[in-house]
């Protein structure tokens, strides 16, 4: 099927990545509040710490893709 100028890129859309954001910070909170509630293995710092830095390297993926595609929707308000 041929692109049009309607259909989205791969990684174009920043709901995919908006989601992404929501899970590892639903995941990062869940584990925090497991870290107060009971001791952790050793290796549970790494795993808590992975969760958190994982938000500033996925808000930093979506911010461009978002302010892509706000500015095509700009641009062409019936692409919406």
């Amino acid at each position: 099927m041929p692109d049009s100028p309607r259909t989205p890129r791969p990684l174009a859309d920043s709901s995919a990545a908006g989601r992404l954001i929501c899970w590892i910070l639903g995941a990062a909170l869940a584990a925090t509040a497991l870290d107060l509630l009971a001791p952790m293995p050793v290796w549970w710092p790494l795993v808590w710490s992975g969760l958190w830095a994982l938000l500033p390297v996925a808000l930093a993926f979506w911010v461009p893709v978002r302010a892509r595609e706000k500015r095509r929707l700009r641009e062409d308000p019936a692409a919406a």
